[in-house]
């Protein structure tokens, strides 16, 4: 749910910027891929590549940059309290990553790991 209200608020934000006739930041492919690159390693428990300043910072500083820029696409949609709830729960419980990692050090067990992410699921 959050993944889709973040990419409906990127896309209402890119096109609200667009209509005033704000240029589009210039971005290396080459960045991208490497920003993409530390986001699949390290996930939100480390630092992300934050999209305006091209540095690396903590991910909780790019997610909340994130939620601002976005914030009014957010807020006109109604989606804004739960992206903010949602965004709170992921930073105190962490990935999905995280979570299976966690399991499996506490467990030492592959078996017993997913069983546990499955019965987090609900499944």
């Amino acid at each position: 749910v959050l993944l889709a209200a973040l990419t409906r608020a990127l896309v209402e934000t890119a096109a609200r910027e667009w209509r005033a006739g704000e240029p589009p930041q210039d971005t290396e492919v080459a960045l991208v891929r490497v920003a993409s690159w530390q986001a699949a390693r390290s996930g939100i428990d480390d630092r992300l590549i934050h999209p305006r300043t091209l540095r690396p910072e903590p991910a909780a500083d790019v997610l909340r940059a994130l939620l601002a820029h976005v914030r009014d696409a957010l807020e006109d949609s109604g989606d804004l309290k739960a992206a903010q709830k949602a965004l709170t729960a992921l930073e105190r419980r962490g990935s999905g990553a995280r979570v299976q990692r966690e399991l499996l050090e506490r467990t030492g067990s592959l078996r017993d790991t997913v069983a546990e992410c499955v019965r987090i699921t609900g499944g």
